[in-house]
């Protein structure tokens, strides 16, 4: 019997063990291969901090474009405040947009202002006063990870940082390592990835990085979350080990159990 146990209990442990690690590969996020990882350095990212960022309109991206005095040319009632219900223009995969009275115009690759004082000079030839606003309607950041409610967040403002962004997303769960925040931009084949640790006070400042438009705030999950999942995960296999162990004890008890027989009592 103590042979049995001790079997039992040695493939309980090594079956956690091999869980959580395996748990721990499947679970955490961004992992990949290091030389496919560029980690920002302390130099570099002084330059990120310092350098002012103005965000640059791509394909796909949607517009609100808002003339004051000639409301028949805007993509938006005048009078609407709301944006989330709000539409806009679509910018054409090859970087164009189909406007009123002008036709086509290229603007991808430039600034909301750039594309604005374009737009404000093409319209100038045809009517006075060309006063006109444009706003990126889906600049936004993705949080995932270790916050209560993981998605996209708008950037409304022309800035956000980091603190913003997971205070947008319902703050932190139980199971979020605080120390180690991955901010990842770029592209798939040349990330950027950035360490935040909002333990520290003398770290605060890389906290308030800037975030741009499409980049991942990741929180990464501390080792007690894949434990957990592991656990879980493993439950069903170790109540179907743990039935067969007992069927196994039950049976090697009532082997060594001693049978009454009723002739004993007449000898």
């Amino acid at each position: 019997m103590k042979l049995f146990r001790l079997i039992g209990i040695t493939l309980f442990f090594a079956f956690l063990l091999g869980g959580c690690a395996a748990k721990k590969r499947e679970f955490v996020l961004f992992q990949g291969e290091p030389q496919k990882i560029k980690e920002v350095n302390k130099p570099q990212m002084q330059q990120v901090e310092s350098e002012p960022y103005q965000y640059k309109i791509v394909p796909n991206d949607r517009l609100s474009i808002l003339f004051y005095n000639h409301p028949e040319l805007s993509t938006r009632d005048i009078r609407s405040a709301i944006t989330a219900g709000r539409i806009g223009i679509l910018v054409n995969p090859d970087g164009t947009v189909r406007m009123p009275l002008i036709g086509t115009v290229k603007i991808a690759g430039l600034t909301v202002q750039e594309a604005t004082n374009l737009l404000i000079n093409e319209y100038s030839k045809y009517i006075k006063n060309a006063h006109m606003y444009l706003e990126v309607l889906n600049k936004r950041v993705y949080v995932l990870g270790e916050v209560r409610r993981p998605g996209k967040i708008p950037i409304t403002n022309e800035v956000m940082s980091v603190i913003e962004a997971i205070a947008d997303a319902g703050g932190f769960t139980d199971f979020a390592k605080r120390n180690q925040i991955k901010i990842i931009r770029g592209t798939p084949s040349h990330p950027i990835v950035v360490d935040v640790d909002l333990t520290k006070l003398n770290k605060l400042s890389r906290a308030n990085l800037t975030l741009y438009p499409n980049d991942v705030v990741y929180v990464v999950p501390n080792n007690m979350r894949t434990t957990n999942l592991a656990i879980a995960d493993m439950m069903p296999s170790v109540d179907f080990a743990t039935r067969i162990l007992t069927a196994l004890f039950t049976g090697k008890e009532l082997t060594n159990t001693y049978m009454f027989n009723v002739n004993d009592t007449y000898k």
